[in-house]
C-alpha cells in the first residue's frame, strides 16, 4: 500500500498541496467506496485518511479499531470520541491529536467532501487552507497491476459462470425478481463476496430502461431479457450485459441485436494503449446511428472498473483521456425503443499492450431460448 500512498505523494506539486484528505461520511454498511480502501486496505463504511509529505492516518470510530489494526497498511490508526456529528467528530481528533501532524495547503477529494464537515474543519484550522480536486486516487488506481487484474478476471468468471447456468433456468412465468435473486444467490454460491451492484433484470417493454431494476412483471415469450449483473471478487469487480430473447426473435429484435452486436464488437476490438476514450465511444454511436437508431443510444460508452464499479477512466464523447496499459474498462453500447424494448452487450476489457484482453466470455451472439 505505501506505493500507493507515494503515488499521491507525487501529485502533491502539481495540485498546489501539501497533503491530502480522503473521507468517506456514511454509516452504511453496504455503501462501497473504494478510494481508502484501495490507499491503505480499510474497508469500513466510515473514515479519514490523510496523507502528509511523510505519514499518513486513519481516522474511524471504536467499531472498526480492530478491524484497522488488521487491515491498514502504511498508515497510524486511530479513533474519534463523540462530537455533535460525524464531521464534528472527524474534525475533533484531527485538532487534539499531538500525533497528527500537518501543515499547510490540503487537498480534498470535492465530490466526497461534505458542507458540514468544511465548516467544522474551516474554524477549527483557520490557518489551513482547502484546496479542492477530482479523480486523485481514481486516476492512481485507474492503472491496474497483475494481481488486480487477475482479481478482476476472477469475479468476471464468477459472474460468466453465473449467467451461463441461469440460461437453462429462464421460462415464460418466472418474474424479473426470481431471477435477480437467482444471481444473487449464484454469485455467492460460485464464491463471489457480493454482488457489485443490485442485479439489473429487464424484460420486454421494461428493457427499454438502460437501469430497470427487477419488478414483479412475469416474462412472457417473445420477451427481450436484459441481465446487467457482477459481483466482487478479491475486492475487485464484474460488470457484464447480456440480452436474449425468450422464443424467437422478431425481425426487428433481430436487427437492433445486431446492430448493437457490431457497434459492441468493433469498439471492443479497437481497444489498445492511446486510443482516445472519445473515439471509442464515437465509433459505436456512428454505427448505430447509421443505422438508424442514433437518438436511441442515450448513455455513454463505457467506463473503468477497479473496487468500485463505475471508476475512471469514463469513455464518452467529450473525454480527453487516452487508454494506457493496465486500464479495465466496459464497453456497452445499447439501443432502447420505448414501447419495444432495448439491447445492451457489455463487456469489460483489459488494455494490454499488444492491444486488449475480454474478461467476460459469455457468448454474445443472439441467444434464443
Amino acid at each position: 500500500m505505501e506505493e500507493r500512498l507515494d503515488a499521491v505523494r507525487r501529485k502533491f506539486r502539481s495540485l498546489g498541496v501539501s497533503n491530502f484528505l480522503f473521507t468517506k461520511f456514511s454509516d452504511v454498511h453496504h455503501e462501497h467506496y473504494a478510494n481508502i480502501s484501495y490507499l491503505c486496505g480499510f474497508t469500513g463504511s466510515n473514515a479519514l485518511l490523510l496523507v502528509t509529505g511523510r505519514d499518513a492516518y486513519l481516522i474511524t470510530d471504536g467499531r472498526y479499531l480492530n478491524q484497522a489494526q488488521e487491515q491498514v497498511k502504511g498508515a497510524k490508526v486511530f479513533t474519534y470520541s463523540n462530537g455533535a456529528s460525524l464531521a464534528d467528530a472527524f474534525v475533533r481528533e484531527l485538532k487534539q491529536n499531538r500525533e497528527i501532524r500537518f501543515r499547510g495547503r490540503l487537498g480534498f477529494e470535492v465530490s466526497r467532501m461534505t458542507v458540514d464537515f468544511q465548516q467544522h474543519f474551516a474554524k477549527a484550522f483557520p490557518n489551513v487552507t482547502l484546496v479542492e480536486a477530482r479523480d486523485v486516487a481514481e486516476q492512481i488506481s485507474a492503472v491496474k497491476d497483475e494481481d488486480e487484474i487477475a482479481a478482476t478476471r476472477k469475479a468476471c468468471s464468477i459472474t460468466d459462470k453465473v449467467f451461463q447456468s441461469l440460461l437453462g433456468e429462464i421460462k415464460p412465468g418466472m418474474t424479473e425478481l426470481e431471477l435477480a435473486a437467482e444471481i444473487t444467490y449464484r454469485h455467492m454460491k460460485f464464491g463471489a463476496e457480493r454482488d457489485s451492484f443490485e442485479p439489473i433484470v429487464a424484460s420486454g417493454e421494461r428493457s427499454a430502461l438502460p437501469h430497470g431494476r427487477a419488478s414483479t412483471k412475469k416474462i412472457k415469450k417473445g420477451d427481450f431479457v436484459t441481465f446487467d449483473i457482477g459481483c466482487v471478487a478479491d475486492h475487485y469487480t464484474s460488470d457484464m450485459t447480456r440480452t436474449i430473447v425468450v422464443g424467437k426473435a422478431s425481425a426487428q429484435q433481430k436487427k437492433i441485436y445486431n446492430l448493437v452486436f457490431e457497434a459492441q464488437k468493433r469498439s471492443a476490438d479497437a481497444v489498445k494503449p492511446g486510443a482516445a476514450c472519445s473515439e471509442l465511444d464515437l465509433l459505436a454511436r456512428k454505427i448505430i446511428t447509421d443505422g438508424g437508431y442514433g437518438d436511441k443510444f442515450t448513455h455513454s460508452l463505457g467506463h473503468g472498473i477497479g473496487q468500485e464499479v463505475h471508476a475512471y477512466p469514463r469513455l464518452h464523447k467529450a473525454s480527453k483521456d487516452k487508454l494506457v496499459v493496465g486500464n479495465i474498462v466496459t464497453i456497452e453500447p445499447g439501443i432502447y425503443i420505448s414501447g419495444f424494448g432495448g439491447v445492451r452487450i457489455e463487456d469489460d476489457v483489459v488494455v494490454t499492450p499488444d492491444g486488449h484482453e475480454i474478461l467476460t466470455k459469455s457468448p454474445k451472439e443472439l441467444i434464443e431460448l
